[in-house]
């Protein structure tokens, strides 16, 4: 099995019931209700090959959640075919079960007022874990994620990175093949944001576990993944290595514009950006009353320069990181 993902057509739609206003409506809505469709996923088509660490991108509302929930089979797709580790995700088989581990950011499979150990323990028995093996895994864990003095504190006593960090660890005590991260670093700190990415990367060294990640952090992404999948509204718009996303990126700069004689700034931006206007290619990421940003194709600059005279304008040219990229790409698909 080359692949630990297979996906063909998938396409996922909610139904949600239709707002009615007056008795005569509502009454009509509770006898015979009617549901306006939402679309979530349109076409996707996707392969995982094993091993593999993937960033999976894209702004709220855009699909990533609705996907990981076919994966994991807490969801059915509504067309299309699923595969991962050889499995139907959404006949929740136990064989397939304890393959994955699943860990979503803003939820908790911990008991909430018991300590943390008990929840692991509970673990191990429904996972027939060795107690040999259970032992060396909560100490590695442990010990990695910096966990010595939480187990034995009830969950809600912990902080949030520290509840993340136990999620985590309850989730891979099992050593799965594939463990889908949903938001997992979101409101940490950047000790327990470290921790988590540092563990992530030796395990798939380790042991070859694959992962398939989501986060609004892109430096969770940068720092986990060789591959992306940018998706915005349903549909994959992007999938490939991280090295040819960036590739993609540099092919534009962030050009800073600052008037020199900052008493008649908002004038002198003006005259600029309407002659900016000319190219098409160039977009807008911050106009400020005594600075603009624009993103600059490298083939249009020296044209750019040339419009201008010295001594009105600043210009300052800098390489896009890669959130701003990403963010600027969301942008502008927006209008899309």
């Amino acid at each position: 099995m080359n692949n630990i993902i297979d996906l063909t057509s998938v396409d996922k739609s909610y139904y949600l019931a239709r707002e009615t206003t007056g008795i005569a409506s509502w009454c009509k809505q509770l006898i015979k209700p009617s549901y306006n469709s939402y679309q979530a996923l349109s076409g996707i088509n996707l392969t995982v090959p094993k091993g593999a660490a993937v960033g999976f991108i894209g702004p709220n509302g855009a699909g990533k959640s609705s996907l990981i929930k076919i994966l994991c089979g807490i969801q059915k797709p509504t067309s299309g075919t699923v595969r991962v580790l050889g499995h139907n995700p959404a006949l929740r088989e136990k064989e397939f079960l304890n393959k994955i581990g699943v860990v979503f950011g803003h939820k908790t499979s911990l008991w909430w007022d018991l300590p943390v150990k008990t929840s692991l323990d509970t673990y191990k028995e429904i996972y027939k874990i060795k107690d040999s093996d259970y032992s060396s895994r909560l100490e590695e864990l442990s010990t990695a994620l910096n966990l010595g003095n939480v187990l034995h504190k009830p969950v809600r006593n912990l902080s949030l990175g520290e509840r993340v960090k136990c999620e985590l660890t309850l989730n891979l005590l099992h050593s799965p093949s594939l463990i889908f991260l949903d938001e997992p670093t979101v409101g940490l700190d950047v000790t327990s944001k470290y921790e988590i990415r540092r563990y992530l990367n030796y395990k798939r060294k380790e042991s070859n576990l694959s992962v398939f990640l989501t986060s609004h952090d892109l430096g969770d992404i940068e720092s986990c993944c060789d591959d992306a999948i940018i998706i915005d509204k349903g549909r994959i718009r992007f999938d490939g290595s991280m090295h040819e996303l960036s590739a993609n990126f540099k092919a534009n700069v962030k050009l800073t514009v600052s008037p020199l004689n900052m008493a008649q700034s908002e004038c002198d931006l003006l005259k600029f950006k309407e002659t900016i206007g000319a190219f098409q290619n160039i977009s807008l990421i911050n106009d400020a009353p005594t600075q603009v940003v624009y993103l600059v194709p490298k083939v249009l600059l020296g044209a750019v320069f040339e419009m201008f005279h010295h001594g009105i304008y600043d210009l300052e040219i800098s390489p896009m990181d890669f959130e701003n990229n990403v963010v600027n790409l969301f942008k502008s698909w927006s209008s899309e």
